[in-house]
């Protein structure tokens, strides 16, 4: 049976350097326009949320003090999820687009409403164009990050057949199958709500930093497009898509499947269509689920009544494939 190293090892270094970097910004941008401006600047920091909470606006040296913290919270919160996945270079390299977007975002929205406060004893409106900046930058930032985190390595194929003990489906030499089902999540659903709740709160406290308010409510549509998905077993392979969102699916071709069973439950870890270091998939609560062990010493799972049947399914495809059947 072929066994993978680490699938992830290839740019890691890279990956995690790219990812670490960005936010030192959020207190090195800062400081020095502190420095090369202060004694254009008002007595307080009119900045981000002070800019409407004026009473409470604390001084510049103060200001920086909790840009300091703001810089281990940044770092925590892109290199924790970095390194839980450790083994899995796709969410590394969308670590990695989050880290250049949201520091370059932040760091942008920095700059504009600092230099508006030069030479102004107070705090002053932002301009309406700062947002359009910001969004440009940001949008500008995310690409920069997918380019430079590089190419992401893909996990070895598999050419053993499926293990005697796997069920499997006898299929003639130019039989086609074909094997569609679909589950719901009231979980999502309910999470989704929650976020969107939030969102609109977020909105409507009156603070100028529209970043939250926009992480939320994308994080609600996420969430919500992935209510409704299905499970298609085909020439091509194994397909787990959004039902609400078409765009939003992944395939995992035979050869990179080992070999497929029906469980009871799904193995230990976090199941999503994004990845993990445990796997992907959908497991909606407990019952019976498709699990097929991948190529990366991970797992796809899918929750379905019709777990036998769809794991011997696959075990035939395997078996006439790797065997020197037609496929």
């Amino acid at each position: 049976m072929s066994r993978s190293t680490d699938p992830a090892a290839p740019g890691r270094l890279r990956r995690l350097t790219l990812a670490a970097v960005p936010p030192l910004l959020v207190l090195l941008v800062p400081t020095v326009l502190v420095g090369l401006y202060g004694d254009r600047l008002p007595d307080r920091a009119y900045i981000e949320s002070w800019a409407t909470h004026t009473r409470y606006a604390p001084t510049w040296d103060g200001w920086l003090s909790g840009r300091r913290l703001s810089l281990v919270l940044y770092e925590a919160t892109l290199l924790l999820p970095f390194l839980s996945c450790w083994r899995v270079p796709q969410v590394q390299r969308v670590v990695v687009v989050l880290s250049f977007a949201a520091i370059a975002s932040l760091t942008t929205s920095t700059v504009l409403e600092l230099t508006a406060l030069l030479d102004s004893p107070g705090p002053v409106a932002r301009p309406a164009w700062h947002l359009g900046t910001e969004i440009a930058v940001t949008v500008v930032a995310a690409v920069l990050g997918y380019r430079a985190s590089g190419p992401v390595p893909g996990p070895p194929e598999v050419t053993a057949a499926p293990p005697p003990h796997a069920p499997a489906m006898a299929l003639g030499p130019h039989q086609r199958a074909l094997f569609v089902t679909s589950a719901w999540s009231v979980r999502r659903l309910v999470f989704a709500a929650v976020l969107g709740a939030l969102a609109v709160l977020s909105a409507g406290n009156g603070s100028g930093a529209w970043q939250g308010t926009a992480l939320l409510a994308l994080w609600a549509l996420f969430e919500a497009a992935q209510a409704r998905t299905s499970l298609q077993i085909d020439g091509s392979g194994i397909t787990v898509r959004a039902t609400w969102l078409p765009a939003l699916r992944r395939t995992a071709p035979y050869s990179r499947v080992r070999f497929a069973e029906a469980r009871d439950r799904a193995p230990e870890g976090r199941y999503k269509l994004d990845d993990s270091s445990t796997g992907w998939g959908v497991v909606n609560g407990k019952g019976p689920v498709l699990a097929l062990s991948l190529s990366d010493d991970r797992w796809l799972v899918y929750s379905t009544r019709e777990a036998p049947t769809a794991a011997a399914l696959v075990n035939g495809w395997l078996s006439r494939q790797r065997q020197g059947g037609a496929a």
